[in-house]
């Protein structure tokens, strides 16, 4: 038998030292990769979060941009020449006597809320606004991520109040209804609520509202208010109010005596601004500058652009200077009624018929001509003049909707709240 040396004994120990000092570094590789990898996991699970979550953002502040948007929309939700097509507005809220209030389809028998919704692909993102039905966006094919959300709103508490919630998810399979577990996918959901600022903040009682002076000429204009509740005022002014042959029209029964107000010094009193604000909630710039308004350039004759901006949609028609419009033109209609703003001189011509509110620096009409007509109100913050046999007629109907189904949606502060 041959002894073992003390050098083979050496060597045997070294080994064993050496592999278990292997050992050791494998452990504190292998744990090191570990945490590596929960750390990988971890950052892909907040990144998917992350896009959820500012989807479900992009869902608020998209579906806010559509409701502001007069556009009449397809089911896709872009723009639509189709005459039938309405906007996403009118698509997604009824207007009841009290104000706005969301849409249902008939689910089998159960009334279940309108939704739009929106996929993020590689050629863009793709939309579906359906009018009734489920919404069925383009599903993005594969196991990429594909951000989307979905919209709902609902009627709120009060009147003018809409809340919207939007879900939002990083894969379309389940229309963002639920958090899928496959390939660490994210849903998120928020929700918000929506006032309404109306383009017509308070229906004027009187016909024709003017700070200064009121001469209508020899024109035979007509100021017609037969509306009890508003009283028998026809024509409110600041100055004096003049004309040859005015035509009135009161309630049944009631007397003319109150038809003409002359001398307001209340009205007269009013600073601009502070005049407009008084039927509009703000001053006339803010008023121009909201979402839902639609600003007109135009030189000399306006009555093509805005023909073509109310068939286009809009309502809150806004236009720095002057304005020409002449007849024959009908701008709004009793269900679709407009508000034309001007911040100067508002020069009609012949047959003119608007049906709404019309708001000017002043106001002149001029021309005499069949169907020349204002339904609704007139406002100047100067004077009215003309020799136009025009009627100028307050229905109470078209103001109320002008109160509560116009103007532009904004967000409620400290509504904001996630799940």
């Amino acid at each position: 038998m041959r002894a073992v040396t003390r050098h083979g004994q050496r060597g045997a120990a070294s080994l064993i030292v050496t592999m278990l000092l292997v050992f050791a570094m494998l452990i504190v590789v292998a744990y090191a990769n570990r945490n590596v990898a929960v750390e990988a996991r971890a950052s892909a699970n907040q990144y998917r979060s992350t896009q959820a979550f500012e989807a479900a953002e992009a869902g608020l502040e998209w579906v806010l941009a559509k409701l502001n948007d007069g556009t009449p929309i397809g089911d896709d939700c872009l723009p639509s020449s189709d005459p039938a097509a309405a906007s996403f507005r009118d698509r997604q809220l009824r207007l009841g006597s009290a104000g706005f209030v969301a849409a249902t389809w008939d689910n089998a028998g159960t009334p279940t809320p309108l939704r739009a919704a929106c996929v993020r692909t590689d050629t863009g993102w793709s939309c579906n606004c359906p009018s009734t039905g489920a919404p069925t966006p383009a599903i993005a094919a594969g196991d990429a991520t594909a951000p989307a959300f979905m919209v709902e709103l609902s009627t709120g508490a009060k009147p003018g109040l809409i809340v919207a919630t939007a879900s939002g998810c990083t894969r379309s399979d389940t229309l963002c209804s639920a958090t899928s577990s496959v390939g660490h996918e994210s849903a998120a959901r928020v929700e918000v609520m929506f006032g309404l600022l109306p383009g017509l903040r308070s229906a004027p009682a009187a016909t024709l509202t003017a700070r200064g002076n009121v001469d209508a000429g020899s024109g035979a204009l007509g100021l017609h208010n037969t509306d009890p509740a508003a009283g028998s005022t026809a024509v409110d002014a600041g100055g004096n109010v003049s004309g040859n042959a005015l035509r009135f029209s009161a309630p049944a029964g009631a007397s003319l005596d109150g038809a003409i107000v002359a001398g307001d010094a209340t009205l007269a009193g009013l600073a601009g601004e502070r005049f407009f604000a008084r039927w509009f909630g703000m001053d006339k710039a803010t008023w121009m500058a909201q979402p839902a308004a639609t600003r007109i350039a135009c030189n000399g004759n306006c009555a093509t652009v805005l023909a073509d901006a109310v068939a286009a949609g809009a309502r809150l028609l806004a236009i720095d200077g002057d304005v020409d419009l002449d007849g024959p033109i009908s701008l709004g209609t009793s269900e679709r009624p407009i508000v034309l703003a001007s911040s100067g001189v508002l020069r009609l011509h012949g047959a003119v018929a608007l049906r709404g509110v019309v708001a000017a620096a002043s106001i002149d009409w001029q021309g005499t001509a069949a169907g020349a007509l204002v339904q609704g109100a007139a406002i100047s913050e100067g004077n009215y003049t003309g020799d136009a046999a025009t009627d100028i007629v307050r229905d109470t109907a078209i103001l109320a909707r002008l109160q509560t189904g116009s103007g532009s949606f904004a967000r409620v502060n400290g509504s904001w709240k996630d799940f």
